[in-house]
């Protein structure tokens, strides 16, 4: 029974410590990707490029498709105005079967310039299509080329603060462990000094230079060194 109450609970730290580790993998892998994600962004933007590259080639080959295809119209064109013309001429000199002979080329001639009307107005179209869709990618990739170098000027800006933070925070462990130190050495010379203060007391009053001392600064005993008692010495020895 004890075993079996116990089962359950051991059950449940097993699948947290798992679940727990499965969030550290995915925060792992979570860390590697934000790392690669300029790199990434680089490759992306230079396929971008390629691919954009290409369509400016294929629009070059699609406008002079068109291009000739205009030309073949004009062509056309021109051909049937000038055999309306030669139609009407051989009907003005009595000439009819001429004429429909004239007018069978200009139906070929017309059947063919609608075809290939069609096929430039195809073209035409076509590399208008692909003008604004070459323009618009170019936006795109500019837009997300600088937003990559925003990004890049940020992380090395970040990166120097963070790197600016650690020098700081260890400067300024170094700086406190020096302040202790020197705030300890100028508490040992403070007492060393105040030791060998106590030290000449001890002696003075040991030899009697010190009641000496006291009765000076009395003023009941001369000072015969001092700059008075050498004043009044000279004007004796003056007066004299």
């Amino acid at each position: 029974q004890v075993i079996n109450r116990e089962y359950p609970m051991t059950q449940s730290i097993w699948s947290k410590l798992f679940t727990a580790l499965r969030g550290g993998a995915n925060e792992v892998g979570e860390a590697i990707a934000d790392q690669q994600a300029l790199r990434i962004l680089d490759q992306e933007i230079r396929d971008a490029d390629t691919a954009l590259s290409n369509a400016r080639r294929e629009l070059v080959t699609i406008m002079a498709k068109h291009k000739l295809a205009a030309d073949r119209v004009s062509e056309y064109d021109a051909k049937i105005k000038d055999l309306e013309a030669k139609a009407v001429a051989a009907l003005n000199a009595g000439r009819e079967d001429l004429a429909l002979e004239v007018a069978e080329a200009i139906s070929t001639l017309t059947n063919d310039l609608a075809a290939e009307k069609k096929l430039s107005d195809e073209f035409g179209a076509y590399a208008d299509n692909m003008r604004k869709d070459i323009s618009k990618a170019e936006s795109r990739i500019k837009s997300l080329r600088q937003q990559v170098d925003m990004a890049k000027a940020r992380d090395s800006v970040q990166k120097a603060q963070v790197s600016a933070s650690i020098a700081s925070g260890g400067a300024n462990g170094k700086l406190e462990t020096a302040v202790g130190t020197l705030n300890r050495l100028q508490a040992k010379q403070q007492q060393r000094a105040a030791e060998l203060n106590a030290a000449d007391e001890l002696a003075d009053a040991s030899t009697g230079n010190d009641l000496e001392r006291k009765l000076r600064d009395a003023g009941i005993t001369p000072n015969e060194g001092s700059a008075n008692a050498i004043l009044e010495r000279l004007k004796q020895k003056s007066a004299q």
